[in-house]
């Protein structure tokens, strides 16, 4: 279990812990990532390296905590140590001021949270875990999604805007997300951000092929699919299952009996001459260059007891070449899984971080810091499901995110310098509470991807020239009644 014998002699900050997520988080994980980035403090503070990084994760868990913003410095920090403090006898006017914080999370910098997220990310399921695998793969899918950081001039010159240039720019600048996450626990195997202007889905894809690995099953939308990024990918040992687009043209060499059939993804040098060729009739010789893949059509029709029937045609192009391992119908449910990511981006941004909440930093410095920190409580919260999940038996799907949340940060307001027996005793009350609230079983559901309207009818702030100062000046005169 995490943690040593919290002794009386310690420090008031080198007491702090996380609460039930300290078992994935712990003092000795945390101290190694302080030291492997050289940022140990020089003097004695009242929060020290350990406890600055644990509040900077504690912003993070509570972001979502308010339902007008995220929580300020000195209310996370009051609540991180709230315990603490009424056992030494500290008010509250003894916490360090806002200004101190956030110079308190200037001086550690990015690198500490890199190497903590680091350390955390990675694959989290067993064999015990049967929808995390499928023909004998661990099932993985990567995809991109923004996080909106506050609009600062500083963060529009390191980040960008989506969108065309003038009034049709996003207001806030954004940081692009791609992530490489394990299907069946949502856990975040790797992680790559950037500027959303200059980096796309495929620049950042790149930076994730290290993570990939023999034995895993890639799933993709079809934004992805092309010669390069496909190679790049295959090289790695893992098997792809990507969605493709259905306007295409693949040449069959093979049919096989399941319906699907065996052809080449062509280089864009060959793709080009045999488009020319097939526009004047012509028909190449010879084999192309290019991947051997395997092309899968099918349609799924959606019933629904409010509507008429809706059937809508996929195309998937994959690996799995031999049609008796991955039989075509299989591998098109299992396809499926591939909106577990989209679920593990609703978690992080809109049940952790916040609906239509933005990144609290204002430098692009601690925008990283703060996208690292998010990245590793989530993960943190992940793992904690998953061990639940496996002690008990059940699939990871039937433990709530909501609730672990919300777990994770009482055992954080309740913490006393928490010893390894409390840790423990602490860590059975959660499984227990998660256990009692389980979600029901996984149906099937639909469900449009449209944007809420907005609950007012005020103006949509736009970026364009700028806007007048809300600096003013009023004037009150007393109008006299005529007598």
């Amino acid at each position: 279990m995490a943690g040593h014998p919290v002794s009386p002699g310690l420090r008031f900050g080198e007491r702090v812990r996380f609460g039930v997520l300290t078992h994935e988080i712990t003092p000795e994980t945390v101290d190694e990532a302080i030291e492997r980035a050289g940022c140990r403090e020089k003097r004695r503070r009242l929060l020290p390296a350990r406890s600055t990084m644990y509040f900077i994760l504690a912003l993070c868990l509570f972001s979502s905590a308010e339902s007008a913003a995220p929580p300020g410095y000195r209310a996370v920090l009051r609540t991180l140590t709230e315990k603490l403090r009424h056992l030494l006898g500290w008010a509250v006017q003894h916490l360090p001021s806002s200004s101190a914080l956030t110079r308190a999370r200037q001086r550690p910098g990015t690198k500490p949270l890199q190497i903590l997220f680091e350390s955390g990310c990675g694959h989290l399921a067993t064999a015990a875990s049967g929808s995390s695998f499928a023909f004998g793969l661990r099932l993985t899918a990567w995809d991109g999604t923004a996080l909106d950081v506050p609009n600062t001039p500083e963060n529009s010159r390191a980040f960008g805007h989506t969108g065309r240039t003038g009034v049709n720019l996003s207001w806030n600048p954004q940081l692009r997300l791609m992530a490489l996450i394990e299907c069946g626990t949502h856990a975040i195997i790797d992680a790559a951000f950037d500027a959303v202007d200059t980096f796309s889905e495929h620049k950042l894809a790149r930076r994730l092929l290290a993570s990939l690995q023999e034995g895993t099953l890639l799933l993709a939308d079809r934004n992805f699919a092309g010669h390069e990024l496909w190679g790049l990918a295959r090289a790695t040992g893992a098997h792809l299952a990507w969605r493709i687009k259905k306007n295409l043209v693949f040449v069959p060499l093979r049919v096989l009996p399941d319906g699907s059939y065996l052809t080449i993804m062509r280089t864009p040098q060959d793709n080009l001459r045999h488009g020319h060729a097939r526009a004047d009739g012509r028909t190449l010789p010879g084999r192309p260059d290019g991947h051997l893949v395997r092309i899968i059509d099918y349609t799924v029709t959606v019933w629904s007891v409010h509507a008429a029937p809706r059937t809508e045609t996929f195309r998937l192009v994959t690996t799995l070449l031999d049609h008796r391992q991955a039989p075509a119908r299989q591998l098109a449910q299992i396809y499926h899984q591939r909106w577990e990511i989209e679920n593990s981006y609703a978690e992080l941004k809109n049940r952790l971080r916040g609906v239509g909440f933005i990144l609290r930093s204002k430098s692009p410095d601690l925008v990283w810091q703060e996208t690292y920190a998010l990245l590793t409580v989530y993960q943190a919260i992940c793992a904690l499901k998953t061990h639940t999940a496996e002690r008990a038996g059940i699939d990871p799907d039937r433990l709530s995110f909501t609730v672990s949340v919300q777990l994770a940060r009482l055992t954080i307001a309740h913490q006393d310098g928490l010893d390894a027996a409390a840790l423990n005793t602490c860590r059975h009350e959660v499984t227990a509470e998660l256990l009692a609230n389980l979600l029901p079983t996984r149906r099937d559901r639909c469900c449009h991807r449209v944007k809420k309207p907005i609950k007012n009818a005020f103006e949509v702030k736009k970026r364009g020239p700028e806007r007048t100062s809300g600096n003013v000046r009023y004037t009150v005169r007393v109008t006299k009644h005529p007598s």
